[in-house]
């Protein structure tokens, strides 16, 4: 052996390093060998924790951002039944379906970030500007988040989202990755081996290695076994991952690992300032003090901004904004008319959150001031009207009320030479039912000073006429009660339909209906056989009632044989439950539940029951669209049939295009009023041709108007009032949404300029159009609007003139509010 070669050797093997392709396949190699240790990390450590118990989600929204992106796998605990809730830090809970857009019940992972009285939850996702409107009760929660391991989800999010190309492209670098850490750089070669390049042995067709040949084919043979095994362990820790955090989160979740144990980042603040304004008293005049009391115990007040609201306007104007405690500024009062002001204070805190105080009402007075006092919308009997005077001076003041019909300007007096305390009485009775302007005029001399108008004061002394529908006789089982009732001028607030038993003088009620049909379902085998008289009560808006006549000896008998089925709703899809109410003596057979084509005998059995309860599903995807007629056959034990009222016309609508949601949402500073700012969302259940909503119209800011209606203009009552969208010189296909409440005085209209936009958005996968009309600037009716306080369901009813965008038409079938129970606007 020439000593001379093994150096030769290590010189070629150093001169090969330092090559280009050397240094090439080294760094390759060594940035392949660092993505999959960091690749096999995160899998160990997202796997391993399953170990303690513990279950994984995949995060599938960014609400949580930028703490933590899609992909993310979050590993949380069980929280047991001693356990508290931990309010600040990270929950998953199941979010039920009533609570979301889809209809389809959740997985979210959000923030806790308060504790409610009734011992419920706030939670929020940190990127989020509003909290979650659904609190969170403790039974919904199924575990608290302990680790965040980052991006480790994403293959199975690709995976079950169907995203192959990711997924594929993916599959693809890391196999790249591993073949270089495996194969990218070569073997190193035996002096011996170089040296002897000749010794391999030629047999047959085959070249068998020679001894030199044997350390290179051992190196092969080990990298291969290498590569084969660190294959199988990352495709086993991949799908274990995968199959571990099957549960995908639809709400992100966002946190960092901070020490140790694992705990969660607190958001800076989710709990909005307090604020109240203090009272500066009434009258005032001159320059006043206004002041403010704000504060927040997370991150302090920001500012508090403190505004007025001037006699007859709409718009709030701002006083002063003071940043440091007190909070108050000088209100030059004497810049502005005389008359009614509101005041209020909004705090904003440093994390953006802000709080309205409540409004406190005050009169300016700088001069003679004369202030009738509103008796309220609607009036009956005889009312007590009183005027106020303000800086009198040493003057001495009659005072005179006038009225008029609305609108009309055409005064008159009510009363004459009034005395302190000035207070009139106003005998409505001797008015004509209908609307009335009021006002004061105060008198020293020859000088006279006039109060500002109480306008459109409805009299109503006209009772609502009512009468009770006969029900029929002999009664069995659930039947259906109902009346008439009407009322010309501030409509019907409530029916209630009663009954007694024959020569009792005590009536009970067994239902109130707010809103037509005044009608409703009483199951008479709550009552004794016997003798029954039936009425109905009815009750208008200014709280004058009317009993009907009494419908007398009705016959209430559930010992023979009687059977009913219950109406399921006027509009029917996908899969319906009918239900049926039967009693016999002679003990049931069976029930047969029964529809045919709205008007025929053709009857189709549903279902055949022989015990209760009497239900089964209805698929009426199985029929065609119409209407249909529904009815009960009850076989009692003797073998002899009892047939039920027919629940007539009620329309099977399986549509694919439908109303699925109506969202109003408060962008002015009074909820539960229309203002500029405030808008309405119509959701349908797929995306929507948009010029068959509005002609020519392609989704694109459109100026239209929204018109608020009292629901007595369209026989509603005073808690139907009903917005619908028109456009100048073409329709607008939104159909029209009842409000389920009185925003607006008794038998009058208000518009608002408004522009209608329209997106779409995807829920479990279908796109579906959602179309925004945002409120402007009010056009008329400005002194007609009022502002609710209860909460309400609103109901859209969609018109079939809109198509999806295959021609279908919209189902007209009424949609109602979903999510929890709020004020509207």
């Amino acid at each position: 052996m020439n000593p001379e070669e093994p150096q030769a050797s290590g010189q070629t093997g150093v001169r090969a390093l330092f090559s280009a392709d050397g240094w090439l396949l080294f760094l390759l190699s060594s940035v392949s060998r660092l993505y999959l240790g960091v690749l096999l990390s995160l899998a160990a450590i997202a796997l391993l924790p399953a170990l303690l118990g513990w279950q994984g989600s995949v995060v599938q929204s960014g609400s949580m951002e930028p703490h933590i992106s899609v992909g993310d796998v979050v590993l949380s605990d069980r929280l047991a039944g001693t356990d508290s809730v931990p309010v600040g830090g990270v929950i998953e809970f199941t979010s039920p379906a009533s609570a979301e857009p889809g209809g389809v019940e959740k997985t979210r992972l959000h923030r806790i970030i308060a504790e409610k009285p009734d011992g419920t939850f706030i939670s929020a996702g940190d990127a989020n500007a509003e909290p979650d409107s659904t609190p969170v009760k403790r039974e919904q929660i199924t575990g608290r988040a302990r680790l965040l391991v980052p991006a480790i989800g994403l293959p199975g999010l690709w995976l079950g989202t169907r995203s192959f190309g990711a997924l594929a492209l993916w599959g693809a670098a890391t196999l790249l990755c591993l073949w270089a850490a495996v194969y990218g750089a070569r073997p190193a070669i035996s002096p011996h081996s170089e040296t002897k390049p000749d010794t391999a042995t030629k047999s047959g067709t085959g070249t068998k290695p020679g001894p030199g040949d044997r350390p290179r084919v051992k190196a092969f043979a080990r990298r291969h076994r290498r590569a084969v095994a660190m294959m199988l362990v990352l495709a086993a820790l991949c799908i274990l991952v995968i199959a571990g955090a099957a549960a995908f989160s639809s709400a992100a979740f966002s946190a960092t690992t901070r020490n140790a144990t694992n705990t969660f980042a607190t958001a800076q603040d989710w709990a909005p300032p307090t604020v109240t304004l203090n009272n500066p008293g009434s009258p005032v005049k001159d320059t006043v003090n206004v002041s403010a009391s704000a504060s927040d115990a997370e991150s302090g007040i920001r500012d508090v901004v403190i505004q007025y609201l001037a006699p007859g306007g709409s718009n709030w104007t701002t006083l002063c904004t003071d940043a440091a405690a007190p909070y108050s500024c000088a209100w030059n009062t004497t810049t502005g008319a005389d008359g009614g002001y509101g005041l209020r204070a909004i705090a904003t805190d440093n994390a953006g959150h802000s709080t309205t105080s409540a409004q406190i009402d005050t009169v300016v007075a700088n001069s003679l001031l004369v202030v009738l006092a509103d008796p309220g919308e609607i009036q009956k009997g005889t009312v007590n009207l009183s005027t106020t005077l303000y800086n009198t001076g040493a003057s001495s003041y009659t005072v005179r009320v006038e009225y008029s019909v609305a609108g009309a300007n055409n005064w008159k007096t009510l009363c004459a030479a009034l005395v302190s305390p000035y207070n009139c009485s106003w005998n409505t009775a001797l008015f004509a039912n209908g609307y009335y302007d009021l006002r004061s005029v105060a008198t020293a001399g020859t000088t006279s000073t006039t109060s500002a108008v109480v306008a459109d004061i409805l009299v109503d002394n006209q009772a609502p006429a009512v009468t009770m529908t006969d029900p029929g006789t002999p009664l069995s089982g659930t039947r259906t009660f109902a009346a008439t009732a009407t009322e010309a001028d501030s409509g019907v607030a409530q029916v209630q339909l009663q009954y007694a038993s024959t020569g009792s003088p005590t009536w009970t009620t067994y239902c109130t209906v707010t809103a037509e049909p005044y009608s409703c379902r009483f199951d008479t085998t709550t009552l004794p056989n016997g003798s029954y008289s039936f009425r109905a009560i009815a009750t208008d808006a200014g709280g004058l009632s009317t009993t009907s006549a009494a419908i007398t000896n009705r016959i209430v008998d559930n010992t023979i044989s009687s059977v009913s089925v219950e109406d399921p709703g006027a509009y029917l899809n996908g899969t319906v439950t009918l239900t049926a109410a039967a009693n016999s003596t002679a003990g049931i057979t069976n029930v047969r539940i029964q529809t045919a084509p709205s008007g025929t005998t053709t009857w189709t059995t549903k279902c055949t029951i022989a015990a209760a309860p009497f239900t089964c599903g209805w698929d009426t995807t199985t029929v065609s669209d119409g209407l249909y007629d529904l009815r009960a056959v009850l076989t009692d034990g003797t073998g002899a049939q009892t047939t039920s009222a027919t629940v007539s016309a009620r329309r099977v609508d399986n549509s694919p295009l439908r109303g699925v949601d109506i969202q109003t949402v408060n962008g002015a500073a009074t909820p539960g009023r229309l203002q500029p700012g405030d808008s309405v969302n119509f959701t349908y259940s797929q995306q929507v041709n948009m010029a068959t909503v509005s002609p020519g119209w392609t989704g694109a800011p459109l100026a239209v108007t929204l018109r608020l209606r009292d629901g007595n203009l369209l026989s509603l009552g005073n808690n139907g009032d009903t917005v619908d969208i028109q456009r100048a010189g073409s329709s607008v296909n939104l159909g029209s949404v009842n409000l389920k409440q009185n925003y607006i005085k008794s038998r009058t209209t208000a518009t608002f300029n408004a522009t209608m936009t329209a997106a779409t958005v995807t829920v479990s996968g279908v796109p579906r159009t959602v179309v925004t009309v945002t409120l402007g600037s009010i056009a008329s009716g400005s002194t007609t609007l009022r502002t609710v306080n209860t909460a309400s369901t609103m109901v859209w009813t969609p018109t079939a003139a809109v198509t999806n965008l295959s021609g279908s038409p919209s189902s007209v079938a009424p949609a109602n509010e979903t999510g929890v129970l709020d004020r509207e606007f």
